[in-house]
């Protein structure tokens, strides 16, 4: 296997994890004299290309000390049961929420196995593998893990999901968001900057909390965000100001639909449109339907999540 990655600087690597399509969920690889980490490890398929890209930058299984995970949803963490067979000296670190489900993941599998079906599971997440609670360290909010000579620090950053962590990196300047700078695909970059939007994605989105974590975020005055769909992207305060403006619209459709008798399905015809007017707002050239496409992965979890939270408060 011939992996697909890309060299940021500040010793980063970008891994295309090859989920579904190219250049849709990623895994980053950070090595500091000598030592090794992922964030983020994509899905069970994704491990081959984790562990073929050590082979091409010719770095050591035994020199992987972390596994360093974002929050628990499947794209993000359902290779690590996996991963850490091939990693002999890694270390899991996550949020304390994920930790049971990492060690037990069957209520994750089954509530995956609900939104997606069992055929998406098998075909395109593959399986969850237990990690034994020896190797898993719970992530608490300012904890810090040492790379070689570098501190990465762990932020609790809920709104997207409880169980969320960001991870700051002071020497690029740069946050692994996973999903809470939100999705910014590379196949929509324009001249005057990036289009950013929120995965409101069930059971956790809680829009006001979730505004708070990225006022939060900003005051560490970040340079990049390392984003898990896709790859890294300057990140300033337009940036985060675009993501809350996008929430607040996201919440606004929600509320506008509330009563609609088939909510979902309404609540993702109306997401749809409201991408797709953003695009052609910011100079969007691609076609119409390559745009739908692109969407189209996003829109019906992003519409369960909405309609979940509309549940929640009521």
């Amino acid at each position: 296997m011939k992996p697909i990655y890309h060299e940021l600087g500040f010793n980063v690597t970008c891994i295309d994890t090859q989920h579904i399509r190219k250049d849709f969920v990623a895994s980053y690889l950070i090595e500091d004299n000598g030592q090794a980490a992922f964030i983020d490890t994509g899905c069970h398929l994704s491990v081959p290309t984790l562990l073929a890209t050590l082979n091409a930058k010719n770095i050591s299984r035994e020199s992987v000390d972390y596994i360093l995970l974002t929050h628990i949803h499947i794209d993000h963490a359902g290779g690590a049961g996996e991963l850490i067979k091939h990693l002999p000296n890694a270390m899991v670190y996550v949020h304390e929420y994920g930790y049971k489900h990492l060690i037990d993941p069957s209520k994750l599998c089954a509530g995956v196995v609900q939104v997606y079906g069992e055929l998406f599971f098998k075909q395109f997440l593959g399986d969850l593998i237990p990690i034994s609670k020896q190797r898993i360290i719970i992530a608490k909010d300012s904890d810090e893990v040492t790379l070689g000579k570098r501190i990465l620090r762990f932020i609790d950053t809920p709104g997207h999901a409880r169980h969320h962590v960001c991870i700051w990196d002071e020497k690029s300047r740069g946050i692994f968001s996973g999903d809470t700078l939100g999705v910014s695909y590379r196949e929509f970059n324009i001249s005057q900057g990036k289009l950013i939007f929120p995965p409101t994605t069930p059971i956790q989105f809680d829009p006001g909390v979730w505004k708070k974590t990225i006022n939060q975020l900003m005051s560490l005055k970040p340079k990049y965000a390392y984003l898990t769909h896709f790859n890294r992207i300057d990140f300033d305060q337009d940036s985060a100001n675009m993501l809350i403006e996008h929430i607040n619209g996201f919440v606004n459709i929600a509320n506008t639909l509330k009563t609609q008798p088939n909510r979902v399905k309404a609540i993702k015809e109306a997401l749809l449109n409201y991408l797709l007017t953003l695009a052609s707002k910011q100079g969007v050239t691609l076609d119409e339907q390559q745009q739908i496409k692109l969407f189209k992965g996003d829109l019906g979890i992003c519409a369960q999540g909405l309609n979940v939270w509309l549940d929640h408060q009521n």
